[in-house]
């Protein structure tokens, strides 16, 4: 049987900043985090991409991927050796809570060579600033973006058949979720959505026999079914993983994937936009009066012309504060020993190789 491997997203930029509960994992029993720390071009993300190799073969691993650069590896979790290995820097700074004992510094930043990086201090330092501003840029097009979701959602709450909606959801449940345990389950929170620079992204939800497509162009809908689908869920002993979606004033519940039961439920929204023909699908239109809707129809086509200009215009920021990082990584790597960086991968790899 194949190993499982899994995708989500470290964290998301946020109308309030970076935004990441990876450090609930960090701190989760049984697990062991290998701490990154270092600059751009330093190879974290590569050292990553072969601790996830190496394994592959024989641990279920979770990857952590980058938002503002899909390509690029943020962390890395061995499930079966419980061993964590992520990117300590900043947006997402970690550090030791008990040093040696459950976690570890590993310091990239002593393979390079600091005289090579001063004499382009100036060149640096102007690149690094201007990364910086297109990020400011992006959190101000995602601010504007959360305030027109907000508002949709309103409408949406409004217009809501609250009896409906938890009458099916009380058919569903019972038919899906039978109780497995006493003990009530737990609950993590992963981002399986990200606005990326190709867009907003969501990952393939893998491993799950049952995944049910929720399409539900208010969103109002779909987050109190998931509300009401957690709760059931937990409370029944299952271990659950809630994503949700950050481009809102509050965060609202996009996805949850209930591993032990193999099922899997993902938003399509006008931000998702997501079609998969071996899903089963739940329209949330039906959820709604349709009156109360027709009395705001030409606010809510306004604001997703609006939502979609602004979620494109945050994509274009992302993707020339990638550009901007590009150039960035091109100083680090050219003051990097790179054999000191495979000397320690491969020593890593060995500590963790006796965990197994």
């Amino acid at each position: 049987m194949a190993n499982k491997i899994s995708k989500f997203f470290l964290g998301e930029s946020t109308p309030g900043g970076f935004k990441t509960f990876f450090s609930q994992q960090i701190n989760e029993n049984g697990y062991y985090t290998y701490i990154l720390k270092g600059g751009p071009g330093t190879g974290k993300s590569t050292l990553m991409k072969k601790i996830a190799l190496e394994f592959s073969d024989i641990d279920d691993i979770d990857i952590y991927l980058c938002s503002g650069d899909p390509h690029s590896f943020d962390a890395v979790v061995l499930k079966n050796s419980k061993v964590i290995v992520v990117d300590g820097t900043s947006p997402h700074v970690f550090d030791c809570s008990y040093p040696g004992v459950y976690q570890s510094i590993i310091n990239l930043g002593e393979c390079w060579d600091e005289k090579i990086l001063k004499e382009k201090k100036d060149e640096i330092k102007k690149v690094t600033d201007e990364n910086s501003q297109w990020h400011t840029r992006c959190r101000k097009y995602i601010t504007a973006l959360a305030s027109i979701n907000s508002d949709i959602y309103t409408i949406g709450n409004s217009a809501l058949n609250y009896t409906k909606l938890k009458d099916f959801s009380g058919r569903f449940i019972k038919k899906n979720l039978p109780k497995i345990k006493d003990d009530p389950g737990t609950v993590s929170y992963k981002k399986l959505s990200a606005l990326t620079e190709n867009g907003y992204y969501t990952h393939e939800a893998e491993n799950y026999n049952s995944i049910f497509l929720m399409h539900d162009p208010y969103f109002s809908g779909a987050d109190v079914f998931l509300q009401k689908i957690s709760e059931a869920a937990v409370s029944r002993g299952y271990d659950i993983i809630i994503s949700e979606n950050n481009l809102f004033q509050e965060s609202v519940f996009e996805h949850i994937l209930i591993p032990e039961a193999g099922i899997a439920f993902i938003s399509s929204t006008y931000l998702t936009d997501i079609t998969k023909e071996d899903s089963k699908h739940i329209n949330f239109g039906r959820f709604y009066y349709k009156d109360i809707i027709s009395s705001k129809k030409q606010r809510i086509d306004f604001s997703k012309k609006a939502a979609a200009e602004l979620l494109s215009e945050g994509a274009a920021s992302l993707l020339n504060a990638k550009k901007v990082h590009d150039i960035i990584e091109e100083y680090y790597i050219k003051a990097v020993d790179f054999k000191k960086i495979n000397s320690i991968t491969n020593k890593l790899i060995a500590d963790i190789k006796e965990r197994y």
